[in-house]
């Protein structure tokens, strides 16, 4: 028996510039396969999640990026920081019961990023890779804030 399975869709990224919280600044994607069906109550209700976040990034002195992900009538809220090394920490939040919650992911071996993720989490590695090489100045920090992925994954 020989079945083809329908090929995977494209999703779309796009960059809503930088999210401040506090101290840490975020650059914000969101992702999904119509970049119209992510609503801005929704972006508000995700950026609300991470304002009032238990991490409390606004008394954080950090830089990392934020990706709003639209999986079907659900999102998946990835609040990621660099901590100024070379690690990427990562919180990730699930909107399955109306409002962004903790998505509880005590297990050994656990999922991390998606094909469609994985897409704009490589733009922000290269993106964090020359940062790191560089003086770490003021300039630098702009320069790292103010690029940005966009297109297809």
């Amino acid at each position: 028996m020989n079945t083809k399975l329908a090929p995977y869709p494209s999703k779309f990224a796009y960059s809503q510039g930088v999210f401040k919280v506090g101290k840490t600044n975020f650059k914000w994607y969101n992702l999904a396969d119509n970049l119209e069906n992510v609503s801005s109550k929704d972006i508000i209700d995700a950026k609300a999640c991470i304002e009032n976040a238990e991490e409390k990034f606004q008394d954080i002195d950090d830089l990392g990026f934020v990706i709003l992900h639209r999986c079907g009538e659900n999102y998946l809220l990835l609040v990621c920081t660099w901590r100024s090394e070379n690690e990427l920490w990562e919180s990730v939040y699930y909107d399955g019961s109306g409002k962004f919650e903790i998505w509880d992911r005590n297990k050994t071996h656990l999922p991390t990023y998606c094909v469609w993720e994985m897409g704009i989490v490589y733009y922000e590695s290269q993106a964090w890779k020359r940062y790191l090489g560089s003086l770490k100045e003021e300039s630098d920090k702009e320069d790292y804030l103010q690029s940005f992925f966009e297109g297809e994954v």
